[in-house]
């Protein structure tokens, strides 16, 4: 007769496994501690000018000459660049003689009519044709001034799209744009996970590589309530001070926002939390004196950079492994 009982020791669990565990597995370990006062997030940021102002020709014609190259510091009243004003000085020259022909006119007669020697309609006349004259006259001078492109305020040319001899109705954009950067803005992409962190005033410490590490502080001024369609991020402002100007639009730089926080947390590195096939949370604990890993379900909250918040199953002062959690079973042995 063949036996159907089951074999004995074909069947081992990971505890019995463990046991039998030849050599230690190399893992990093860290203390668990509470965390208060503030939470450091960390981000990459880009620089923009907190102003740029597009400017444009307020009339069509041949761009003649450009007096500014880009990264130029301009003043306000500055003259950046001319269109070709032949017609508008012609026309100008015109209005202006007959307006000189008109006031002249008006003066010899103003003594006549005063003595009652001019009828009353050709006085009116006279009136009429000086008031034509000074209109014509003004929107001339309007014109010509129209052919000078005036900076409106002191900056720094940001772009020029213009050359001369290229027309000024061809133009794929602003012939040029001025931007303000004594106080510049931080961009800064926050993931859904964290924006319910980030409010406006909060502190921020920018570091930026291209200008040797140069440290400046700021504080965010805005925090859009939309996320990005594709990125699914939040974009949040920083406004920085700017005084020497050495922050340039388009750089680089390292973002780091401290969170006030209203109560104590438990964090651990993220990579130390691991889900079974239950789909538990767990982290393995370190007994120090046995050497030993020991799983334990914990319950997590949210994610503050590289942490994640332990709202159970931990407390202050244990030791766990955090990294090389996925080279264990309960109950290895480990090394550190």
């Amino acid at each position: 007769m063949v036996s159907c009982a089951p074999k004995q020791g074909t069947l081992r669990d990971e505890a019995a496994d463990a046991s039998v565990q030849p050599n230690p597995v190399k893992v990093s370990v860290k203390q668990v501690n509470m965390v208060s006062n503030s939470i450091l997030l960390n981000y990459s940021g880009t620089v923009e000018a907190a102003q740029t102002i597009p400017l444009n020709f307020r009339t069509n014609g041949t761009v003649e000459k450009v007096l500014v190259d880009e990264g130029d510091f301009i003043k306000k009243g500055q003259l950046l660049a001319t269109i070709n004003d032949t017609d508008a000085k012609n026309l100008f020259e015109i209005a202006q003689s007959k307006y000189q022909q008109a006031t002249d006119a008006y003066n010899r007669l103003k003594s006549v009519y005063d003595k009652g020697s001019l009828p009353e309609i050709k006085w009116v006349e006279m009136e009429t044709n000086l008031t034509q004259a000074k209109s014509s006259f003004e929107l001339s001078k309007n014109n010509l001034e129209k052919c000078k492109l005036i900076s409106p305020m002191s900056g720094i040319i940001g772009r020029r799209n213009i050359e001369p001899g290229m027309s000024s109705i061809n133009l794929m954009g602003s012939p040029l744009e001025i931007v303000d950067i004594n106080r510049v803005n931080i961009k800064i992409s926050i993931p859904e996970n964290e924006i319910s962190k980030i409010n406006k005033g909060i502190e921020a410490d920018i570091s930026v590589s291209a200008i040797g590490d140069k440290n400046f502080k700021g504080k965010v001024t805005s925090v859009s309530p939309v996320a990005e369609k594709f990125s699914r991020t939040y974009e949040a402002k920083i406004e920085v001070a700017n005084t020497d100007l050495a922050l340039k639009p388009g750089m680089v730089c390292d973002v780091k926002l401290y969170i006030p926080s209203t109560k104590s947390l438990v964090v651990v590195p993220y990579q130390s939390i691991s889900k079974d096939s239950d789909g538990n949370t767990f982290v393995y604990t370190v007994d120090i004196r046995a050497k030993r890993a020991h799983k334990q379900i914990v319950t997590t909250g949210d994610y503050f950079g590289d942490h994640i918040e332990v709202i159970s199953g931990l407390s202050s002062g244990q030791t766990i492994v955090s990294k090389g959690a996925n080279k264990l079973s309960d109950n290895y042995l480990i090394n550190w």
